[in-house]
């Protein structure tokens, strides 16, 4: 009797035990389930009133700048600036540019005319120094720094710098762009001037003149 007793009194604590633990932790979710609902609602509240008070003060600042905008009628200049010394001081300082034929292989070379043609003075071709002089002989030397669209390459030399009255046969460049020709019939002691010469792209392409004298 007594030990039927006991476990009945031990089932009455456990199912009374779990009777309070399912009624605590069921107001906890209740209430864990209506907060956020509220604060839910107070949140989209809130933000719709945010969203409506930024709404109402852009349509505000629209609606002043639109009336600032009307109420221009008239719009002056002052003029009193162009009658300022320093204005008055500013010159045209444009520089023309003379119209060049198409294609130059370099286009920012510095352009010289001789006989109304265009050469290019720059560093496609260069003019090296002479070797093996003599006094009736000397050997011209040049150099191309291109490959593309090169022909009729050739010296030009005379004894006066801004006469070059002997042009040579044509010559070809080596592999590595340079080029010789061996000159003769010329006077002992005698100071000459040469340039090397080639077409590129069909536009003359001529070196800087270069001077040496005979012995």
């Amino acid at each position: 009797m007594k030990k039927t007793s006991k476990n009945f009194l031990i089932i009455s604590l456990i199912i009374v035990a779990t009777s309070g633990a399912y009624l605590y932790f069921s107001n906890d979710i209740n209430s864990e389930k209506i907060v956020p609902v509220a604060l839910g609602s107070s949140l989209v509240s809130s933000a719709k009133e945010d969203v409506m008070g930024t709404l109402d003060n852009k349509i505000t600042a629209d609606i002043a700048f639109l009336t600032t905008l009307v109420s221009l009628k008239k719009i002056t200049i002052d003029t009193v600036f162009f009658d300022n010394v320093f204005f008055n001081a500013l010159k045209n300082n444009t520089v023309k540019i003379e119209p060049v034929l198409p294609g130059r292989v370099n286009p920012f070379s510095p352009i010289e005319s001789i006989g109304g043609r265009n050469n290019i003075v720059g560093s496609n071709v260069v003019t090296d120094q002479p070797t093996q002089l003599t006094d009736k002989t000397a050997v011209l030397n040049g150099i191309i720094n291109t490959t593309t669209g090169v022909t009729n390459i050739y010296f030009q030399y005379g004894v006066s710098e801004q006469i070059l009255n002997n042009t040579t046969d044509l010559v070809s460049q080596s592999m590595v762009g340079t080029f010789i020709k061996n000159i003769s019939g010329l006077t002992p002691k005698t100071t000459y001037f040469y340039k090397a010469c080639a077409k590129i792209n069909n536009l003359t392409v001529c070196g800087e003149t270069v001077s040496f004298t005979t012995k």
